[in-house]
């Protein structure tokens, strides 16, 4: 079946209008060939190399951290270094099981030789803090101001790390001094801590896993 052009497109009409019209419909054409060529060629290509160009600068950014992290590296090792002999200066600090005992009366001593009168003395349970543990001692004195204060003096000067927590102070209604000074009661709890060894800590942790289940 041969189409005749002629009968969809009226050439003689188009070479009757004026020049103008005739170069406003070829300049309609082109800018028509033009926004299909744009459309469907240009802007899927402009899409493509939006999407590289985003891609390269995410890559560029990855590779600059990763040469920040690079640079940096061996300031990180001096600092896990820095940081370990910390952690073994702390850990000299705390006893060890065995030690225990002569640390608590290392405690006793200090109060007596800040001139306390001792009326308790009681260590109480650990409690274990993971890779190490709580050794508390609840303590009941009598002494004056300056005999408590030397005290923790004392304690804060022993070899091993020693906190004293929750003072509670009485004053006596007895009228009793000693040298001029009024005598008073005070209760606090002496903690100390100790080590606690990979496998007593593995234990603890078996412990606490087992109590959960139940």
């Amino acid at each position: 079946m041969d189409l005749d052009v002629k009968k969809f497109v009226r050439f003689d009409f188009i070479l009757r209008l004026s020049l103008l019209k005739k170069v406003l419909i070829l300049i309609g054409i082109n800018v028509i060939i033009v926004a299909l060529f744009v459309q469907f060629m240009v802007k899927p290509k402009l899409k493509e190399m939006a999407k590289l160009g985003v891609e390269s600068i995410a890559i560029s950014v990855q590779l600059e951290e990763n040469r920040s992290i690079a640079k940096n590296i061996p300031k990180f090792r001096k600092e896990k270094e820095e940081l370990e002999l910390k952690l073994k200066k702390a850990l000299s600090q705390l006893p060890n099981e065995k030690e225990i005992p002569n640390l608590i009366e290392s405690i006793s001593n200090a109060g007596k030789d800040a001139g306390l009168k001792i009326l308790l003395f009681r260590p109480l349970p650990e409690v274990p803090r993971g890779f190490y543990a709580e050794v508390p001692v609840s303590m009941n004195v009598e002494g004056t101001y300056a005999s408590i204060y030397n005290f923790c003096r004392k304690v804060s000067e022993l070899s091993r790390i020693v906190n004293v927590e929750g003072i509670n102070v009485q004053v006596g209604d007895s009228g009793k001094k000693l040298k001029g000074n009024p005598l008073i009661k005070a209760d606090f709890v002496a903690t100390t801590f100790r080590f606690i060894p990979d496998a007593e800590q593995k234990a603890n942790a078996a412990r606490k896993g087992g109590k959960k289940r139940r």
